[in-house]
Order: C-alpha cells, then structure tokens, then sequence
C-alpha cells in the first residue's frame, strides 16, 4: 500500500511539475494546516479526477494558488478549493519539532520554505480536506 501512494505520488509530481517561470505565487497568503490530523488532496481538470493523495496524521501542509485567496467551505469545515496555479508544501512534525529547537521564529512561510515536499501545478481544481 506504501509503495503505490508513493508511487502515485511520484508519478503526479512528474505529470504535475510546471515551469516555475510562470505565474507568481506568494507564501505570505497560503492556508496553514497543523498535523493533528489526515489531510487529503484531490486534482481534477475540466471536471475529471487527475489524481488522489493522502497525508497522515502529523504531516504539516501550506497550500496557496496564484488567487492567494482560496475558496472555503463552510466555516471551519477544514475544506478549502483552489484553482489555476497551486502549490503545497508538506513536512513531518519531526521536521517542524527540530526547527522550533534550533530557536527557528521566522513564520509559518519561512518554516515551509523547507519543506521537502513540493507540489506544484497549473491549470488544475484542488480540493484539500482535513479528516475529523
């Protein structure tokens, strides 16, 4: 089951992988969600579902698009809708515990800048869920 998540994930970051010459992202206005809890991302175009991840619990996400205002569902529904340009970080709460201990304060931008994980797409609709 790990191995055909990460393949598909690999697979997705090589069909997903744009020219980062194109449209600008700012980080400043990403969506924040901690890893208390699984989260889940959906790609479709033009309607049809291009692919599925899954992250953990205890996996920490930074999603923003080039709109820098994403679409949510209802109030504190953790449900949340972007469009055209999209990037997501991911990093483990590991990685987040060893920068706060080296006295990291740089915000939660500068924090998923080092994010090893990044997901970078155009032209697709992202639904990012959180799990109650």
């Amino acid at each position: 089951m790990r191995t055909m998540l990460l393949g598909a994930l690999a697979a997705a970051l090589v069909v997903f992988s744009g020219d980062s010459g194109r449209a600008q992202i700012d980080p400043n206005h990403a969506v924040f969600m901690t890893g208390n809890s699984a989260h889940s991302l959906t790609l479709t175009r033009n309607g049809r579902i291009l692919g599925t991840v899954m992250f953990p619990k205890g996996t920490w996400l930074s999603a923003v698009d080039e709109q820098a205002h994403p679409e949510r569902g209802p109030v504190l529904s953790g449900r949340y809708e972007f469009h055209g340009t999209f990037e997501l970080r991911a990093l483990a709460d590991q990685e987040v515990a060893q920068q706060s201990k080296t006295g990291y304060s740089g915000g939660g931008a500068a924090l998923m800048s080092h994010a090893p994980l990044v997901l970078r797409t155009e032209g697709v609709d992202v639904l990012v869920e959180t799990e109650k």
